[in-house]
C-alpha cells in the first residue's frame, strides 16, 4: 500500500473571534480551503462559546468544511484532581506550569487530525514532517504568540498575522457578514483571564462567575500543588493570590486600561521609527 503524502491543511478552532473568522474566511473562498476544521473540547467553555459552537459547525458543514471534535475530559474535573495541569498562581507567586493546553487541547487536536488523515493515532506509520499545516487564529495584534510547533508532523500557519488582519477586524468581518461574533473563548476559571474578563464574567454570567468562584476556593489547599515544585499550597485563580470573590475587579479592569494606554504610548513613541 502506497504511503500517504497528501498535504492536509487543519484549522483549530477555539471557538474564539478569530479563528471563526479565520474559518469563515476559508469558508467563503477568501482564503484557501482547510480540510477540516478540529474543536478540542475542554467541557467547561462559557454558554456563550457553545451556542458559538451550535451555529457555526453546521454553518461550516454547508460550505463543504467537516466540523471534528474530541475531548481529553472536562478540565474542570479533571485539571486539578490527580495532577496539576491547570496553571493557578500561588501565594509566592506563579503561576504553575501551564500543562493543559498540551493535554486538553493539542493532544486532542492532534489525534483528530491524524484519524482524519488515516494514521493510526498510538503507532507507525507517522504523517512525514510538515504533511500537516496547522491554522491558528492568532492575530496582527498579538504577533508574540507566534511560536514553532513542537510536533514534527506539523506545521503551523498564521494566516491573519500573514494578512494584517486584527482581533477587531475579525469582529468587524463577522458583523458585517451578518454572522455572530464569539466571546473571548477561555475556560470558565482560567487562571489567565483579564480583570476585565472576570468582571464580564460575574456581570453577565453570573452562574459561571459562581462556578469559578467555587472552583477557586475547591482548589484553595490542593495538596497535589506539592508535587509541582510549589513551595506553598495555597491556590489561586486571580493572578495577585487573592480569593477571587474577594477582587475589586472594577478597580483592576480600571489599571488594566490605564497599563494598556501607557504600553501603546510607549510601544507607538519608542517601537516604530
Amino acid at each position: 500500500m502506497a504511503a500517504n503524502t497528501k498535504t492536509y491543511r487543519f484549522l483549530s478552532w477555539g471557538l474564539g473571534t478569530q479563528s471563526t473568522y479565520l474559518g469563515v474566511l476559508s469558508a467563503l473562498g477568501k482564503l484557501p480551503k482547510v480540510d477540516a476544521i478540529i474543536h478540542a473540547d475542554t467541557q467547561w467553555e462559557r454558554e456563550a462559546s457553545y451556542k458559538i459552537k451550535e451555529f457555526y459547525t453546521p454553518w461550516f458543514e454547508k460550505k463543504g468544511i467537516p466540523v471534528l471534535e474530541d475531548t481529553a475530559g472536562n478540565i474542570r474535573e479533571l485539571g486539578a484532581a490527580e495532577h496539576i495541569h491547570i496553571p493557578f498562581w500561588t501565594s509566592d507567586g506563579g503561576p504553575l506550569q501551564r500543562q493543559c493546553t498540551a493535554k486538553f487541547k493539542i493532544n486532542v487536536f492532534k489525534r483528530q487530525a491524524r484519524s482524519f488523515a488515516g494514521f493510526d493515532s498510538r503507532k507507525p506509520p507517522h504523517p512525514k514532517p510538515g504533511q500537516f499545516e496547522v491554522w491558528l487564529g492568532y492575530s496582527y495584534d498579538e504577533p508574540e504568540r507566534m511560536k514553532p510547533s513542537q510536533v514534527k508532523f506539523m506545521k503551523r500557519k498564521y494566516p491573519l498575522i500573514e494578512n494584517k488582519i486584527t482581533r477587531n477586524d475579525c469582529k468587524e468581518g463577522l458583523a458585517e457578514l451578518g454572522l455572530p461574533v464569539p466571546v473571548k473563548s477561555a475556560c470558565i476559571g482560567c487562571p489567565y483571564r483579564s480583570a476585565s474578563e472576570w468582571l464580564d464574567l460575574k456581570e453577565n454570567s453570573p452562574n459561571e462567575w459562581q462556578d469559578a468562584v467555587a472552583f477557586d476556593r475547591e482548589n484553595r489547599n490542593n495538596p497535589l500543588a506539592a508535587r509541582t515544585g510549589s513551595t506553598t499550597d495555597h491556590l489561586f485563580v486571580w493572578k495577585k493570590g487573592i480569593p477571587l470573590d474577594e477582587v475589586d475587579l472594577v478597580e483592576e479592569a480600571k489599571k488594566e486600561r490605564d497599563g494598556k494606554q501607557l504600553h501603546l504610548f510607549v510601544c507607538v513613541d519608542g517601537c516604530f521609527t
